[in-house]
C-alpha cells in the first residue's frame, strides 16, 4: 500500500503541473500569441505551479510524510526549486530569441510592471537557491536561513503570480487568472498550515524538560514529560520538530529523532549531537523549560511485520535504532536484531553501556566499527562499507527489516551496498541526517 500511495501522489503532482499547461495550450490564443510566446507561456506557468507546490510539500501533512518521509520530501523540494529556476530561465531565453527587442524588458527602469515582477521573481529565486547552497559560507544561522528562505519563497510566488496575471491580461488569456488564483491559494494554504496551523496545535500540547543527560559522542538527551495530556504516540524510527514553548510561532525549530521507548508516550526523549546552532546550546537548557513537539513524523514501517531487524548506523544516527531497541525490550520481543554502529573512537559510541545491557533483554548482536581505533580495540576497524557488510551481515539479512541511518553520503553508500549484497530494496528504510 505505501508504494501505491507514493505512485498516486506522484501522479497527482505531475497532473497538477501538466494540467494547467494543457489547458493553456488548448485555450483560444489572444492577439499576438505566437508559437514561441505560447511555448514560453507554458514553461512559465509550469514554473509557477512548481513554485506553489514548493510551499505545499514541506507543510508536514501526513498524506505526504508517511509514504515518502520528510528527508525525501525535502530533497525533492530542493531539486524542484532548481527545476523551477531552470524553467524560468528557459522561459526568458525563448522570449528573447523570438524577439530580441524584448531585451528591454530586463531593464526595471523602463519595463512594464508585469516584466519587473517576472524578473524580480527570478532574481529572488536565484538568491534563495544561493543562500541555501552556501549558507555555511555566509555564516547564516539555521534560524536566519529559515527566515531568508521563507521570505524569499513568498516573494518568488507572489511576484510570479503578479507576472502571470499581468501577462494574461496583456495577451487576452483570461483563462490564466482563475488557474493562477487556485495556485496561489494552494501555496498560501501550505504556508499557513506550516507556520500557523501546526504551531497552534503544538502549543496546546506542551512538554516539560525533566532532565538534560550528557551522552558519549558529545551528545545530550533531553528527557521530556507531557504536561496535561497523554503524550506523543509514535513508532520507533520517527522524529519530531522541537521548539521552545514561549515562542510557538518562531522560525527556530529543529527536527530530532525520538530515542525513547514508544511504550510510554508521556515521556518522550530526543538525543542530539552538538553540531552547531541549537544543538550546541541544547545542553544549556534548564530542567523545567517548556517545549513543544510537532510530530511524530517519519515513514518507517517494517516491510516484514514479524521478521527481525538489521540496523546500520553511524554516529548519532543510532538514535532511531535506540528507540527501536528500547521499545522491543519493553514489549518483551525476542526477535533477532543485529546492530552495526560506526564511530571514530570508543568514547564516541553513544549509548554504549545501555546497548550492552539491552543484550540481556533482547536477542541482540552488536558490531561496533571504529575508524580511529587504538591498538587495544578488539572489534572491527575502518568504515562500514560493502566489504565489511559482506563479512558481518547475518545469514538471513535479506529476510529482515533494515534501518539505515546516518549522514547522507553514508546512508546512500550503505543502502547501495546492502542491495548489492542481496537485501531487497523494499526491505530498506533509509534516514539521512543533515
Amino acid at each position: 500500500m505505501p508504494g501505491a500511495r507514493r505512485t498516486l501522489l506522484l501522479a497527482g503532482y505531475v497532473f497538477a503541473v501538466l494540467a494547467p499547461m494543457a489547458f493553456l495550450l488548448v485555450s483560444r490564443p489572444g492577439e499576438g500569441l505566437t508559437a514561441a510566446i505560447a511555448f514560453a507561456a507554458v514553461l512559465g506557468f509550469a514554473a509557477l505551479v512548481v513554485l506553489a507546490l514548493q510551499l505545499v510539500l514541506p507543510a508536514r501533512a501526513r498524506i505526504f510524510t508517511e509514504p515518502f518521509g520528510i528527508d525525501v520530501l525535502l530533497r525533492f523540494h530542493k531539486e524542484m526549486g532548481i527545476a523551477a529556476a531552470g524553467l524560468i530561465v528557459v522561459h526568458v531565453v525563448v522570449l528573447m530569441v523570438d524577439d530580441p527587442s524584448k531585451m528591454s524588458l530586463l531593464n526595471p527602469l523602463s519595463a512594464p510592471w508585469r516584466a519587473v515582477a517576472g524578473v524580480g521573481a527570478l532574481v529572488a529565486l536565484l538568491l534563495l537557491l544561493a543562500s541555501s547552497t552556501i549558507r555555511q559560507r555566509l555564516a547564516l544561522s539555521y534560524e536566519g536561513w529559515r527566515f531568508v528562505h521563507l521570505t524569499l519563497g513568498l516573494v518568488v510566488v507572489g511576484a510570479s503570480v503578479a507576472h502571470v496575471l499581468g501577462v494574461g491580461r496583456y495577451l487576452a488569456l483570461d483563462s490564466l487568472r482563475g488557474v493562477a488564483l487556485l495556485v496561489v491559494l494552494a501555496a498560501a494554504l501550505g504556508a499557513f498550515v506550516l507556520r500557523v496551523g501546526r504551531p497552534f496545535a503544538a502549543a496546546g500540547r506542551p512538554y516539560v524538560l525533566e532532565e538534560v543527560r550528557a551522552e558519549h559522542g558529545d551528545a545530550v538527551t533531553l528527557a521530556l514529560r507531557a504536561d496535561g495530556h497523554d503524550g506523543l504516540r509514535f513508532a520507533p524510527g520517527q522524529f519530531a520538530w522541537l521548539k521552545l514553548a514561549h515562542a510557538p510561532y518562531a522560525l527556530s525549530e529543529h527536527p530530532f529523532s525520538l530515542s525513547s521507548s514508544a511504550e510510554d508516550p508521556r515521556y518522550p526523549q530526543v538525543t542530539v549531537k552538538a553540531l552547531g546552532d541549537f544543538t550546541a546550546r541544547a545542553r544549556e537548557l534548564a530542567p523545567g523549560t517548556r517545549v513543544l513537539l510537532d510530530g511524530p513524523h517519519g515513514s518507517f514501517r517494517p516491510a516484514l511485520p514479524d521478521a527481525g531487524y538489521l540496523c546500520v548506523c553511524a554516529g548519532i544516527g543510532i538514535t532511531p535504532a535506540m528507540a527501536l531497541l528500547r521499545t522491543l525490550a519493553d514489549r518483551g520481543d525476542r526477535r533477532p536484531i543485529t546492530l552495526l554502529v560506526g564511530n571514530r573512537t570508543p568514547r564516541d559510541i553513544t549509548f554504549r553501556e545501555e546497548v550492552d545491557a539491552l543484550r540481556a533483554r533482547l536477542d541482540l548482536d552488536v558490531v561496533h566499527v571504529l575508524s580511529r581505533a587504538g591498538d587495544d580495540w578488539p572489534g572491527e576497524r575502518g568504515r562500514i562499507d560493502a566489504s565489511l557488510l559482506a563479512r558481518v551481515l547475518p545469514g538471513d539479512a535479506a529476510a529482515r527489516n533494515v534501518l539505515v541511518c546516518g549522514g547522507a553520503s553514508f546512508a546512500d553508500d550503505v543502502a547501495r551496498a546492502l542491495t548489492g549484497l542481496g537485501v531487497p530494496a523494499s526491505h530498506l528504510h533509509v534516514e539521512r541526517f543533515a
